[in-house]
């Protein structure tokens, strides 16, 4: 499972589609966060099913994947959180991506416990490479591109 974000227009390739996994989601919403971002939250649009049932237009949060849409403000705001953010990630130690385990044990789920009670520290540690700044900053732009969704 991930959170894979679109946007319905037409537009630059890399504004189009952007693509978080189920772990980096969690901590880049929680980054934004920590940097001032206050999430408005989210809106499910009116829809049909295949049997014909209408379902009304409902409030929503960021952590499914309904097709539920981030305004093109909120988005913006959260790039702006994000780009305080990686001012500061540069200014730590980068560290090199092959040192950061991917074993999933105690520690990793210990570490997941922090992220999601909003460690600061944590976070951070999360985008300490170059690899993953990279990544953020990608993101941001994908978020100044506007309103788009979550599937």
């Amino acid at each position: 499972m991930g959170y894979d974000l679109y946007r319905d227009e037409e537009t630059d390739e890399n504004l189009n589609y952007f693509r978080w996994n189920i772990w980096g989601f969690p901590p880049v919403r929680y980054l934004g966060e920590i940097y001032g971002w206050i999430p408005q939250g989210t809106v499910i649009e009116a829809w049909t099913d295949d049997d014909g049932k209408e379902y009304e237009s409902s409030e929503a949060w960021y952590d499914t994947n309904d097709g539920q849409i981030i305004c093109a403000e909120d988005a913006q705001l959260w790039a702006d959180a994000l780009k305080l953010a990686i001012e500061d990630i540069k200014k730590q130690p980068i560290v090199k991506e092959s040192t950061k385990s991917t074993k999933i044990d105690d520690a990793y789920m210990a570490e997941r416990e922090e992220i999601h009670n909003k460690v600061p520290e944590t976070i951070l540690r999360q985008f300490n490479t170059e690899t993953s700044i990279g990544y953020l900053e990608r993101y941001v732009t994908f978020l100044e591109g506007g309103d788009f969704k979550i599937y």
